[in-house]
């Protein structure tokens, strides 16, 4: 199977990409791509949706290593929601992501994320 991707700006600066398929050696390609393309404005975050990932291999983890770190290295988050079992093993075999990086579903993601900013806001206030 092919790895379809879709991505959205859910909020500016914050996107939200979609897997569906397998991320392996000969499609890791396509994601790293998008990430570099979307890396080229100003990223706050980046969310991973994995409903639809059946696979993941090193190669796909490398990716997301590698966005993990270049996204902490200009102050942002990559964060994973939905994954699959056999993905989420995967992780955790791997620890990939610190668990507070893993969600359940988009909407909780969301929340994590109007916590993070109300933070900022709070002590960024006078």
């Amino acid at each position: 199977m092919e790895l379809e991707l879709k991505s959205v700006e859910r909020k500016p600066c914050f996107f939200e990409i979609s897997l569906s398929g397998r991320l392996d050696s000969s499609t890791y390609i396509r994601l790293e791509q998008l990430i570099a393309s979307l890396m080229q404005t100003v990223v706050k975050a980046i969310v991973l949706d994995l409903s639809g990932l059946e696979y993941i291999s090193s190669m796909g983890l490398r990716v997301i290593f590698k966005t993990m770190k270049d996204l902490k290295a200009g102050g942002g988050i990559l964060l994973v929601t939905n994954a699959q079992p056999q993905v989420k093993k995967v992780f955790e075999i791997a620890h990939a992501l610190p668990d507070d990086s893993i969600f359940t579903s988009v909407r909780e993601a969301d929340e994590y994320y109007d916590m993070i900013q109300e933070k900022v806001k709070k002590e960024n206030r006078p």
